[in-house]
């Protein structure tokens, strides 16, 4: 029960790893292509057609936004460790209490 409240307790003092106001909006991301420079410039252009390739560079790739996996694969590597070592304590005391029923007799 106290393991669960303190997954719990650092799960939700985790930062965020992405926030709505953080993450730039469809507008902002599109560059326009740059024009030629002899070629005037008009304030009615023809709007630019997409090739289906991003507009703007993406942001490098990080793991802060898998911090939830790595909590719960050490989660999980506690509690496997945690059975272990009650499973070797029970039959630690099995077999102390079967050399005890050996040594009398019984």
């Amino acid at each position: 029960m106290r393991l669960l409240l303190l997954c719990l307790l650092l799960v939700s003092a985790a930062p965020a790893a992405t926030r709505a106001q953080d993450l730039p909006a469809a507008a902002e991301t599109e560059v326009a292509t740059p024009l030629d420079a002899g070629a005037p410039t008009s304030v009615n252009a023809a709007p630019v057609q997409s090739n289906g390739l991003p507009t703007a560079p993406t942001p490098p790739r990080t793991m802060r936004a898998y911090w939830h996996v790595f909590v719960a694969f050490a989660v999980a590597w506690a509690l496997l460790f945690g059975y272990v070592v009650a499973l070797g304590r029970r039959f630690g005391s099995l077999e102390r209490e079967i050399r005890r029923l050996e040594g009398t007799g019984v």
